[in-house]
C-alpha cells in the first residue's frame, strides 16, 4: 500500500493494491467503488484481486480504472481534512462511570453501525487514543478512548452524545 499523500498526483492507493487493503485501510473509498460498479468489494476475492484486476473483470476501461484511482484518492484527501470524533460533556461523564477502574474506554462498532463502549486496561495493537474532553463551570472532565484506525476514519466528523431519557450514546454527523 502507497502511503504518499495525495498531493500534486502522489497516491495514497495504486490500482495495484488490492481491493481488501485499499478497504481495510481507506474505508470512506466505499462509495467511490461501488458507485464505479465495485459491489463485490467484500467478497472474498478482493483480499487477493488489485483494483485494475477488479475493475478489468467488470469491463472497466484502463482510462475508468485511473479516474477511480484519482476520485479515490480526491476522497482520502477530503476526509483527512475531517476532524476526528468528538464528544459532548454528557458522553464524556458517561464515559467515566463506564472506564470502571480501567484506564481507557474503548469504542466498539459491528457491521450494523452500531456502536457501544467498553473499559480496557491499554490500547491494542493498530489503535490510538483520543482524548476526550469535556469542561463544566467547575471543572475539566476527561477521558482516554481507544479506538481502532478503521472505526475512527467511519466516525469522523460525528459528535458522539449521551441521551439520557433513551438511556444510550447518540452519534450525529455534523
Amino acid at each position: 500500500m502507497n502511503t504518499n499523500s495525495y498531493v500534486s498526483g502522489d497516491f495514497m492507493i495504486t490500482k495495484k493494491d488490492t481491493l481488501g487493503d485499499i478497504i481495510s485501510n481507506y474505508p470512506e473509498v466505499a462509495p467511490v467503488l461501488a458507485s464505479a460498479g465495485l459491489h463485490c468489494i467484500g467478497c472474498h476475492v478482493s483480499a487477493y484481486e488489485s483494483l485494475e484486476e477488479g475493475c478489468l473483470a467488470h469491463g472497466l476501461s484502463k482510462k475508468e480504472i485511473d479516474t477511480i484511482v484519482k476520485e479515490a484518492n480526491k476522497r482520502i484527501s477530503e476526509f483527512e481534512k475531517i476532524p476526528q470524533v468528538t464528544f459532548t460533556q454528557k458522553a464524556v461523564a458517561k464515559l467515566l462511570e463506564k472506564v470502571d477502574g480501567k484506564k481507557y474506554v474503548r469504542i466498539m462498532h459491528d457491521l450494523m453501525g452500531e456502536f457501544d463502549f467498553v473499559a480496557v486496561d491499554a490500547p491494542a495493537d493498530g489503535e490510538f487514543v483520543i482524548k476526550a474532553n469535556a469542561k463544566d463551570s467547575k471543572k475539566t472532565y476527561s477521558v482516554d478512548v481507544v479506538v481502532d484506525k478503521r472505526i475512527e476514519k467511519l466516525l469522523r466528523g460525528v459528535t458522539i452524545d449521551y441521551d439520557s431519557n433513551a438511556n444510550d450514546f447518540t452519534a450525529k454527523r455534523a
